[in-house]
């Protein structure tokens, strides 16, 4: 689209049949629910196996700027990120229901602590998971607060970024966990223990072993630091952070990004080798004869996808190498099941308990059930229910009895875990009509989730190596770019696709000072990035000292 508007000819390989990569909507009903008219059964039959929610923070203002220019802001539904009558079953203890049975965090309600036979310190328990992880992470999370000021000028937005990402990454040799253990800021050190507690209600299972930064950058985006106003002045409702889903599923934002080119992607088009030619680059395609020469190429798979393909000859820098190689993916798994009916939202079956959207939590290997917030106004809108969503060490766990000869295994124990969390025999869910279970390291087009770095992998300020800063600058003199969200600072968001692939095109259009001007006049510039930065990237690639 940004090259279509600058008037920049192009071409689009796509290896896959479907268009949208990790933009990926599964329909029972197939391509019937693509169209079906909103508020029919037929439109909800489906779940979203990639990006399926968005906030509406001061980070994602160029993603609902995407929505506005695509029309899609007549299918936002609330998205409700939690809600009444959500469930948490752990450590055996019976689920728990925290709108009929409130609790507080000192009753120990998981028996966690020393004194109920558990590890963790009996002090920690007088305070909540949410009050201990934010010690540790509010004070760089408020560096970026300043963000939320319509009036910022673009130069102003990036300043504030630039300051706070440096404060940030200046802790990027820690992990989660060390810097948990470190005392950072003059919190006490965190038992080991505890950090075992945090991350088992906070995140997924080794999360904690990533990147400090990856820590800092997710709680952002599931908790903006809205400013708190204090209850005696509250004059209106406390600000806090809209979601949205895409009614119908949230591949309708990749289908209206297609509809808009004029040169649609080619389809089934696997790339095999990309290399640097006289006056160009060179693309080999799979069954294809002759390679396919251009002025530039920019590659938006995957990393570990880019991995397989022979890109030697693009003369990558070592440290370019490296970071195909190297830099960090996290495991997904999504199981969605159709029940006969929203089992979930049945009186007869939930009795007053009955739950319309929003997650519920267990330590078992499901971790996470999510309940469509679609739908809801549709009385007989299909049974389909997210019944585990997993990351890290549990995707990967619940990913490898995924594929087809044992898909019947991961259904069997998804409705067990079903059952025990929500203390109901699995007979009265009903009868199950389909399934699909989805592991996005078995996905041969993703073979990873979304980038989630390791300690050290986005660097220090002012280090000369860093794999980040290489994996965004050109290789083959200039000619070869690599985008998607790994190469952006907002892993796992439809964002650090769309900023990635604003610098892509502005590295491409170096040498062209009247387009590279237009680009900022028709897209600005993306809070992560300025020019003085991306040139300086450029020239250090071209003399070969990044």
């Amino acid at each position: 689209m940004i090259l279509q508007s600058l008037g920049i000819d192009y071409e689009i390989l796509e290896s896959n049949e479907r268009i949208g990569g990790r933009l990926f909507t599964h329909r029972f009903n197939g391509e019937k629910g693509v169209n079906a008219e909103v508020g029919t059964p037929e439109r909800y039959d489906y779940f979203d196996i990639g990006a399926m929610r968005f906030p509406e923070i001061p980070f994602m203002k160029r993603v609902f700027d995407l929505f506005e220019e695509l029309q899609l802001n007549d299918l936002f539904v609330d998205y409700k990120l939690s809600g009444p009558n959500n469930l948490q079953y752990f450590n055996t203890a019976p689920p728990l229901n925290s709108t009929v049975n409130p609790v507080d965090a000192k009753d120990d309600y998981f028996r966690v602590s020393v004194s109920k036979g558990g590890t963790v310190p009996d002090d920690f328990i007088l305070e909540d998971v949410d009050h201990w992880t934010g010690l540790v992470y509010d004070p760089y999370k408020d560096r970026f607060k300043a963000l939320d000021n319509e009036d910022l000028t673009d130069d102003q937005r990036r300043e504030i970024f630039a300051e706070a990402w440096a404060h940030l990454t200046a802790q990027d040799h820690h992990t989660t966990r060390s810097a948990m253990r470190a005392g950072l800021n003059g919190v006490r050190p965190y038992p080991n223990p505890v950090i075992e507690w945090l991350e088992m209600f906070d995140s997924a299972t080794g999360l904690y072993d990533r990147a400090f930064v990856e820590s800092i950058m997710d709680s952002l985006d599931f908790g903006w630091p809205w400013p708190q106003v204090p209850p005696t002045e509250l004059k209106e409702e406390q600000k806090k952070t809209k979601w949205v889903c895409i009614d119908g599923g949230s591949d309708h934002i990749s289908r209206r990004m297609t509809a808009k080119l004029d040169k649609k992607p080619l389809l089934g088009k696997k790339v095999t080798k990309i290399s640097e030619t006289v006056g160009g680059i060179a693309v080999s395609v799979a069954g294809e004869a002759m390679p396919i020469k251009y002025n530039q190429v920019i590659s938006t798979v995957p990393l570990g996808c880019l991995a397989a393909i022979d890109i030697e000859g693009c003369n990558l820098l070592y440290s370019q190498k490296q970071a195909v190689r190297s830099l960090g993916y996290d495991a997904s798994t999504k199981v969605g099941i159709k029940f006969e009916t929203r089992w979930w939202q049945d009186p007869a079956v939930m009795g007053s308990a009955t739950i319309h959207g929003g997650t519920s939590s267990t330590d078992i290997p499901a971790r996470v059930c999510v309940y469509p917030s679609y739908g809801l106004n549709c009385a007989d809108a299909p049974g389909i229910l997210l019944a585990s969503y997993t990351w890290s060490q549990d995707a990967l766990r619940l990913g490898s009895i995924s594929d087809g000869s044992q898909d019947r295994a991961i259904l069997e124990l998804t409705l067990d875990n079903l059952e025990k969390l929500h203390g109901i025999p699995r007979e009265r869910f009903g009868r199950v009509l389909d399934f699909n279970a989805h592991s996005f390291y078995a996905d041969p087009y993703a073979r990873g989730a979304f980038a989630l770095f390791g300690p050290g992998q986005f660097g220090h300020p002012g280090e000369r190596y860093s794999m980040f800063a290489s994996i965004k600058a050109p290789a083959a003199d200039g000619k070869f770019h690599v985008a998607g969200e790994a190469t952006s600072v907002h892993h796992a968001w439809v964002l650090g696709a769309l900023n990635s692939a604003w610098r892509a095109v502005y590295n491409a259009l170096d040498g062209h000072p009247e387009f590279q001007a237009k680009l900022i006049e028709l897209w600005g510039i993306p809070d992560e990035e300025n020019e003085v930065h991306l040139k300086f990237l450029c020239a250090l690639a071209k003399e070969r000292w990044l």
